[in-house]
């Protein structure tokens, strides 16, 4: 018999690495294992908000991820019909006054790093084939025909339905995010804001400009499929990111920069609402659980949460011995209270203003008015519940402009 580990985590992204690094934290013998040699390259918008820095700091890696990124000040939305809003990152009694853009080729090495340095230890390229239900373990099985076991197993595998699908914890493909991104170097008129653009762009979606330097940026476009009257249907995503790129207000910045690398596009689950989260010996983190924003589509921040939450569940949960399903699923009940009404509201808001009737005039009332500023980009950043967007209150402001 070879090695039982308590915890086996499969993934080694921001949610799979911060629950490695808490559980090992705590003493736990953890195996952490990805498909992938790092540093990797991981396609995404690359931003970190200020809820994703609050995890990032209490890890201790905040002056690493700093050092590799570029820090964001404030935010810049653009409607179609050419107005904008420009607000500086509020400040919070929590959480930091700015963002990061860190590419995730590095910042998710120094979550891994860390993770190894607290402890746990880290094996790749392993690409896991299925888990195994054993009656105390779980066994791991790899296309290298090696198996791991481990009392309980985490996985953080993204939008990988495959294995989710192979093991019958998903019965059918998920609501997803389309979504595709390219970096480009030598631009022009970037700053230390974070751009979202809604002209040349499928709604509900947007595209964005993130700088990851003075002249560079993480340059892509997201949205969510619809059958909306309003929508011209797209013949693809790439198609979706060559209309973004000819964008007015885009195209001139792009003028003789050069795209470092190719178009990459990924889809993006946000299903949380009615996702699962835990199986028989198994839990779910990030967007493996579908915790994806179903408004903005950023997920780093609620990857790096629920692993902290999966492994204080799990250190209580090896305090009692208690490794039963109906165990678990007391995980599923602190994710719904942590995070369901969040995304219950995430999602109204997308549905009531994204859309070319209501996009515009929110953009256009929210800076004439400092509250309705500072609520929406609140809630943007993950630093507000998005109720607010949906009071009578709010709405009067924006429909009739009281």
């Amino acid at each position: 018999m070879g090695h039982l580990y308590d915890v086996a985590i499969v993934g080694a992204g921001p949610g799979g690495s911060a629950a490695a690094h808490y559980l090992a934290q705590s003493g736990m013998d953890v195996l952490l294992l990805d498909k992938s040699e790092f540093p990797r390259d991981k396609t995404c918008g690359d931003g970190l908000t200020p809820r994703a820095l609050h995890i990032i700091s209490d890890m201790g890696i905040l002056d690493q991820a700093t050092e590799a990124g570029f820090r964001i000040n404030g935010l810049e939305l653009h409607a179609r019909a050419g107005n904008s809003m420009h607000v500086p990152i509020p400040n919070h009694s929590e959480y930091p006054d700015h963002m990061l853009v860190v590419p995730r080729v590095g910042l998710d090495d120094i979550i891994r790093q860390r993770a190894v340095k607290s402890g746990a230890h880290f094996e790749s390229p392993v690409r896991v084939r299925g888990l195994q239900n054993l009656p105390d373990r779980i066994r791991i099985h790899t296309d290298l025909s090696t198996t791991f076991e481990a009392r309980v197993a985490i996985l953080a595998i993204g939008a990988n339905m495959r294995l989710l699908q192979d093991l019958n914890i998903l019965e059918r493909p998920p609501q997803m995010i389309l979504a595709a991104r390219a970096y480009y170097e030598g631009m022009n008129g970037l700053n230390d804001r974070v751009e979202a653009h809604f002209a040349h762009v499928p709604l509900p979606g947007y595209g964005w400009v993130f700088p990851i330097s003075a002249t560079a940026a993480n340059v892509g476009i997201g949205y969510w499929p619809s059958n909306l009257p309003w929508r011209k249907k797209s013949a693809s995503i790439r198609v979706a990111m060559d209309n973004f790129l000819r964008n007015p207000r885009l195209a001139p910045r792009l003028e003789g920069a050069s795209q470092q690398g190719p178009v990459k596009s990924y889809p993006l689950r946000i299903d949380f609402a009615t996702a699962p989260t835990y199986a028989e010996r198994i839990l779910l983190v990030g967007e493996t659980a579908g915790l994806v924003s179903p408004l903005t589509g950023e997920g780093i921040d609620f990857a790096l949460e629920s692993g902290q939450i999966a492994a204080e569940f799990l250190v209580e949960t090896f305090a009692r011995g208690e490794f039963t399903r109906s165990a678990f699923a007391a995980y599923d009940s602190i994710l719904r209270r942590n995070f369901q009404s969040i995304f219950r509201f995430l999602g109204l808001a997308r549905r009531l203003y994204v859309n070319p009737l209501l996009m515009g005039r929110t953009i256009a009332m929210s800076e004439k008015r400092p509250e309705l500023k500072r609520m929406l980009v609140n809630v943007l950043m993950s630093q507000q519940h998005p109720a607010g967007l949906i009071t009578p209150h709010f709405l009067r402001h924006i429909l009739l402009g009281v």
